[in-house]
C-alpha cells in the first residue's frame, strides 16, 4: 500500500509535466494556419487594395488578381489544372505547386511581388494567346495557351 501511495502522486506529476510541456511547446510554435495568416496580414499591408477572401487568399480588383498562400514544404492543392480557365497563374514552385497568384487581365500591372518568393512556374489557362513572364519590361518566359512552363528566370510580372 505504501508503494502505491508514493507511485500514484509521482505518476500524476509526471503526466502533468508531460502534458504541460507539450502545451507550452505548441504555444511557442505558431501553427501552420497562423503562419499563413501572418503572411496574409503582411501582404495586405505591403500591397494596398487587397481583400482577404478566404484562408490564405487575397484578392485585388474584384477578383482580377488572386493570391493563394501555401507554406513552402506544404502539400499544395494547386496544380496547373487548377489555374482557372481564362487565367494566367504564377507559382512559387515548379509544376504549378506552392503559393499561387492568378490574373484574368493582360494589364502591364500584373505584379507577382505579393507572392513574396521567386516564380518557378507559370500556367496559361486561356483558350488562345500567349502569356509571358516579364523581368521589368523584357519578356523572359513564353507560355502557350493551355500549358504550364517551369522557369528559373527572374520574373516580376505576368502578362499577355
Amino acid at each position: 500500500m505504501k508503494l502505491s501511495a508514493r507511485v500514484l502522486p509521482a505518476a500524476a506529476l509526471l503526466a502533468t509535466l508531460l502534458i504541460g510541456g507539450t502545451t507550452a511547446a505548441q504555444a511557442a510554435t505558431p501553427s501552420r494556419s497562423d503562419q499563413v495568416q501572418d503572411r496574409v496580414n503582411q501582404v495586405l499591408v505591403e500591397f494596398p487594395g487587397g481583400v482577404q477572401t478566404g484562408p490564405g487568399e487575397v484578392t485585388w480588383n474584384g477578383g482580377e488578381t488572386i493570391l493563394n498562400i501555401v507554406l513552402e514544404g506544404s502539400l499544395s492543392t494547386f496544380a496547373v489544372g487548377n489555374c482557372a480557365t481564362g487565367s494566367m497563374c504564377a507559382y512559387t514552385s515548379t509544376g504549378g505547386a506552392g503559393s499561387k497568384i492568378s490574373f484574368t487581365s493582360c494589364t502591364a500591372t500584373n505584379s507577382v511581388a505579393p507572392l513574396g518568393s521567386a516564380v518557378r512556374s507559370v500556367a496559361n489557362a486561356r483558350s488562345s494567346g500567349t502569356a509571358f513572364g516579364y523581368n521589368g519590361s523584357s519578356p523572359v518566359l513564353v507560355v502557350p495557351a493551355g500549358s504550364q512552363v517551369n522557369t528559373s528566370a527572374s520574373i516580376t510580372r505576368v502578362g499577355c
